[in-house]
C-alpha cells in the first residue's frame, strides 16, 4: 500500500501532463468555429454542468468564511485563464502557448515568497532568473518574428504572448491559495464548487453571445469544434482539476506545478504534427524555462504517503 502511494504523485503528474499538453490543440480546434469568448464560456459552462449533481452537497461543507476563497480559486484557476488562453490562441500557435505555460512553477514560487514566509536558496533564485530569461527570449523573439518564421520588426502579437504569461501568474496564485487557505477540504470539494460558481457567470456570458451563425448552419467542422471544447471541459478542466488539487494538497504547490516540465513537450509534439512551426529561439526559451523550473524544484520530493 505504501509503495502504491509513493508512486501516486508521479502517476498524477504524467496523466496531467498528457491531458494539459493536449489542451492547447483542443483549444485550437475549438477556435476554428467559435470565438474566444464563446469557447471559454462554453468550456466553463460544461464544467458547471458536470459538477452540478455534486455541488450543493459539497458547498455545505465549506465554511462561510472560506467561500470568498473558493470563488477566487475558480476565477484564478479556471475562469480568467480560460478567456486569456482562448484569446491568445487566436493569434499565437498552440506550441508557443504550451511552452509559456511552463512559467507556472516560477510564478508559484515568487508568489509564495512575496505573500508567505517561504525562503529560497541561491539555486532557486538562479532558477527564477533563468526561467525569466527563457520567457524573455520567447517574448523578444515573437516581437521580431513574422508568420513564416522569418525575422521582421514590430510584430503586434506580443500582447497575446503576455496574456498567456498573465494566465500563468493566476495559476501560480491559485496554487498558493489552495495550499494556504483551502487545504483542509478534499480535492473533489475544491474542484466542484469553484467551477460551478464561475460557470454561472460563464452561462450568462453565453446567453448574451450571438450563436445564430453556428447553430443555424451545422457543419462537420462545427461538430468537431464542439467536441473538442467538450473534451477540453470534461478532461482538461473538470477531471484534471480534481487530480491537480489532490496533488497540491498531498505533495505541495511547487511539486504539483512541476507538471509543466512535461506539458510543453506534449504541446509542441502535437503542434508539429499539426504543421506548426517552432523556431530556434522558442526551443531555446523552452529549455531555459525548464532549466529554471528544475533549479527551483531541486531537492523537492513528494511525500511517500498520500
Amino acid at each position: 500500500m505504501d509503495q502504491h502511494k509513493s508512486w501516486l504523485p508521479y502517476a498524477l503528474l504524467a496523466i496531467l501532463a498528457i491531458i494539459w499538453g493536449s489542451s492547447f490543440m483542443l483549444m485550437k480546434e475549438g477556435l476554428k468555429v467559435l470565438t474566444s469568448i464563446q469557447m471559454a464560456a462554453f468550456r466553463i459552462s460544461i464544467c458547471g454542468l458536470v459538477f452540478f449533481p455534486f455541488v450543493f452537497k459539497h458547498f455545505k461543507k465549506i465554511e462561510s468564511k472560506d467561500r470568498k476563497y473558493v470563488l477566487l480559486a475558480g476565477l484564478m484557476g479556471s475562469g480568467i485563464p480560460a478567456f486569456l488562453f482562448a484569446t491568445a490562441q487566436q493569434n499565437i500557435n498552440s506550441s508557443l502557448a504550451g511552452i509559456l505555460n511552463a512559467m507556472t512553477p516560477i510564478f508559484t514560487v515568487l508568489i509564495a515568497v512575496i505573500f508567505t514566509n517561504l525562503t529560497l536558496s541561491r539555486n532557486k533564485y538562479i532558477g527564477v532568473l533563468v526561467g525569466f530569461v527563457g520567457a524573455a527570449a520567447i517574448i523578444v523573439g515573437k516581437m521580431f518574428q513574422s508568420g513564416d518564421g522569418a525575422v521582421s520588426f514590430g510584430s503586434t502579437q506580443i500582447q497575446y504572448v503576455l496574456m498567456v504569461v498573465l494566465a500563468t501568474i493566476l495559476y501560480g496564485s491559485n496554487i498558493n491559495l489552495i495550499k494556504n487557505k483551502l487545504a483542509k477540504y478534499n480535492a473533489f470539494v475544491i474542484a466542484t464548487t469553484p467551477l460551478f460558481m464561475i460557470s454561472i457567470i460563464a452561462m450568462i456570458i453565453m446567453g448574451i453571445t450571438d450563436w445564430s451563425n453556428i447553430t443555424q448552419h451545422p457543419t462537420q467542422q462545427i461538430y468537431r469544434s464542439f467536441g473538442a471544447v467538450t473534451a477540453l471541459a470534461i478532461f482538461g478542466t473538470s477531471l484534471s482539476l480534481i487530480m491537480f488539487n489532490r496533488l497540491v494538497q498531498t505533495s505541495g504547490p511547487v511539486f504539483a506545478s512541476s507538471t509543466t516540465y512535461f506539458i510543453p513537450f506534449v504541446a509542441v509534439f502535437l503542434g508539429l504534427l499539426d504543421g506548426e512551426h517552432v523556431v530556434w529561439i522558442q526551443w531555446a526559451g523552452m529549455l531555459l524555462i525548464l532549466a529554471g523550473v528544475y533549479l527551483i524544484n531541486k531537492r523537492v520530493s513528494p511525500p511517500t504517503s498520500a
